[in-house]
């Protein structure tokens, strides 16, 4: 919690003394908290700015949960790298963002997730569930608005929302979104290594790190084969490979 842009500042050193190595921000209220409205935002232009600022100093990106479009705005004009969820993100704010080049993690599965378990009775307090019902359903049709609307969108599941486990249904629900399956695939690998500023990852090459999957099937032919990874490679080592 701050209240001041110098407030801001020491925050972000107390991440840095603390060992961080990103800033994670929340621009507006969230979903799952025990608090009436998930949209209001939390910080003015300036304090996000201070903390963007802050970060630079330490090589830290910031990135923003942010769902109302207010808070969502103040983030992207304050210099955050990322928004995360992005729920409703208007014209003004897509727009901002192409300009500075802030990137979109839409988290879709988390999004889907939490507004199916909202038509549960008792699964969410009753001050959560109508938020969940109401912004989780929203985030697919962002997603798909974005794409469209050519916002730079990087891959991201908010898993611990969700259970473990289900990350890879994230790809298909970007592919429902509209998004080619390529595309999908390069949010996960390339954008999503340049979201947090390890542009010599994300890619197989020669010399990079080998954190490598595979599968039976060709993803580009059918997304749904993300979910029947049979090979995995970290750092060279072979964890997981098909029986013989």
């Amino acid at each position: 919690m701050i209240n001041s842009i110098d407030d801001a500042r020491q925050a972000v050193r107390q991440r840095y003394k603390d060992g961080s190595d990103l800033i994670k921000i929340t621009a507006t209220g969230g979903v799952l908290s025990y608090a009436k409205s998930g949209d209001a935002p939390q910080f003015t232009v300036d304090e996000v700015k201070a903390i963007v600022d802050t970060a630079k100093d330490y090589g830290y990106r910031v990135a923003a949960h942010a769902h109302g479009e207010e808070g969502m705005y103040r983030a992207v004009a304050g210099g955050v790298t990322s928004i995360e969820h992005g729920s409703y993100m208007s014209d003004r704010v897509m727009a901002l963002m192409k300009q500075k080049g802030t990137w979109y993690v839409p988290t879709i599965h988390a999004g889907r997730f939490v507004a199916e378990k909202a038509k549960i009775d008792g699964y969410f307090p009753d001050i959560v569930r109508p938020k969940a019902a109401r912004i989780g359903a929203q985030i697919q049709d962002t997603a798909a608005r974005a794409y469209r609307n050519g916002v730079k969108i990087a891959f991201g599941t908010d898993m611990g929302v969700g259970p473990h486990g289900d990350n890879a249904k994230e790809f298909l629900y970007m592919v429902e979104a509209g998004m080619p399956a390529a595309y999908a695939l390069q949010a996960a690998t390339i954008h999503a290594a340049q979201v947090l500023g390890v542009d010599d990852q994300g890619v197989v090459e020669a010399g990079k790190r080998a954190d490598i999957i595979a599968m039976p099937g060709d993803p580009l032919a059918d997304i749904g084969n993300v979910l029947k990874v049979d090979f995995v490679m970290k750092d060279g080592v072979v964890y997981k490979a098909p029986a013989r």
